[in-house]
């Protein structure tokens, strides 16, 4: 019983604090931040903090894809696709009627 109650408690908290989303409005305002004037002195500061602890977050979730993007950093962008190509469609000539 106790254990199921202890498994019960972990769910829950979880699940709030995965509705709570503490650290979502803090990021969205860092985002904003970059939009505009230049964030200077404290604010500049806050705003490096709380994306420099975001990107720690992600890399502690996503350690394989963190290193794999490590890993694939200077690789050359894709070669582009070739252009489409346009033809143009004209209506066939109609016999004329007598």
């Amino acid at each position: 019983m106790l254990t199921t109650t202890i498994g019960v408690a972990a769910l829950t908290a979880g699940y709030v604090l995965g509705r709570a989303r503490l650290g979502h409005r803090a990021s969205d305002w860092a985002n904003w931040q970059r939009y505009g004037a230049r964030p200077t002195g404290l604010r500049y500061a806050a705003v490096w903090t709380v994306l420099s602890a975001e990107n720690i977050a992600w890399l502690l979730t996503h350690p394989i894809k963190g290193w794999r993007a490590w890993q694939h950093r200077n690789d050359p962008p894709p070669p582009r696709s070739p252009a489409p190509q346009l033809r143009r469609i004209t209506p066939e000539p109609k016999e004329p009627t007598a």
